[in-house]
C-alpha cells in the first residue's frame, strides 16, 4: 500500500503539472492555427467544420508562404492603436455571399502574434470559402479567422486541478493505510540476553550434574524409619546360624565365619 500510495501521489501530480503546462501552450497553439488572409488578395479558406468563427484584425504576425498572384508582405508589424477597418467579402462554396456580425471584445498577444476581434461569421456549409480583403492605407496587417484563443484552456486547467486533488487524496489514503499495517505487523522486541549464550550451570572443571526428574518437592509422604524388631522363631522351627542359609551354605550376605 505504501508503494501504491507513492505511485498514485507522484503520478497524478505529474499528470496535473503536465495538463497545466499544456493549458499554457494551448493559447499559443490556437493562435498559431488561425487561418490568415493578407490585405489586397483573394484567399481560399477551407472550413472543415461549421459554426461561429471570429474574424481578427492582426497587427503583428507572420504569414506562411503565399501561393498564386498575391504579392503581400509575409511579416507585418503595425501599431495596435492604429486600428484598421478593411472591407471584407466572403463567398461560400455555393457562390453565395456570407454576412458578418459584430463581435465582442476578444484579443490576444501570444508567441509573436497580436490581434483583436471586430466581426464574427457563421459558417453553415463546410468547404472552400474565398475571403477578399480590400486594400487600405497604412502599414501592413492581416485578417485572421479562427475560434477563441482560450478554446480548451479551461478544460485542461480543470483537469490539472482534479488530477492534483485526486493524487493528494488517493495517495494520502494509501500512505496512511500502509503506515498502519506496517506498525501493526512489527514484531515485539525480544528480551535482552547477554552475548555468548546462557550462563554456565557450574564452574569450569566440575563434572556435569546428573539430570533431575524435574520434581521440585516430595511427591509422597515423608519417610519414617521402622524400628527393628528381633526375629521370632515360630514353634518347631530350626534357628538359623547367622550367615548360613537353609541349605547349609554360607550366605554371601552374612558375616565371615570365625576362624578356629
Amino acid at each position: 500500500m505504501l508503494a501504491v500510495g507513492v505511485v498514485a501521489l507522484v503520478g497524478l501530480l505529474a499528470v496535473a503539472l503536465a495538463l497545466w503546462n499544456a493549458s499554457g501552450e494551448r493559447t499559443a497553439d490556437n493562435v498559431a492555427g488561425f487561418a490568415r488572409a493578407p490585405v489586397g488578395c483573394d484567399t481560399t479558406l477551407d472550413f472543415e467544420a461549421t459554426g461561429t468563427f471570429v474574424v481578427y484584425i492582426e497587427t503583428t504576425g507572420e504569414l506562411e508562404e503565399l501561393a498564386g498572384a498575391c504579392d503581400a508582405e509575409l511579416r507585418y508589424d503595425r501599431d495596435a492603436d492604429d486600428a484598421a477597418d478593411p472591407e471584407l467579402t466572403l463567398i461560400n462554396p455555393n457562390g453565395d455571399d456570407v454576412g458578418f456580425d459584430d463581435a465582442g471584445d476578444v484579443s490576444y498577444d501570444d508567441d509573436g502574434f497580436v490581434g483583436s476581434s471586430t466581426l464574427t461569421v457563421q459558417i453553415d456549409t463546410p468547404g472552400d470559402h474565398v475571403l477578399t480583403v480590400a486594400p487600405t492605407s497604412g502599414d501592413a496587417f492581416a485578417v485572421a479567422v479562427g475560434r477563441s484563443p482560450e478554446d480548451g484552456v479551461a478544460l485542461l486547467r480543470w483537469g490539472a486541478v482534479a488530477a492534483a486533488i485526486g493524487g493528494l487524496v488517493l495517495g494520502g489514503v494509501f500512505l496512511v493505510l500502509g503506515s498502519r499495517r506496517t506498525s501493526d505487523s512489527t514484531p515485539a522486541e525480544s528480551a535482552w540476553a547477554p552475548d555468548g549464550g546462557s550462563w554456565p550451570s557450574a564452574p569450569p572443571g566440575f563434572p556435569v550434574p546428573p539430570p533431575t526428574t524435574g520434581a521440585t518437592g516430595p511427591v509422597g509422604p515423608p519417610w519414617t524409619p521402622v524400628p527393628h524388631e528381633p526375629p521370632t522363631s515360630s514353634p518347631g522351627s530350626i534357628p538359623l546360624t547367622p550367615g548360613v542359609s537353609d541349605g547349609g551354605q554360607q550366605s554371601p550376605w552374612g558375616p565371615p565365619p570365625a576362624q578356629r
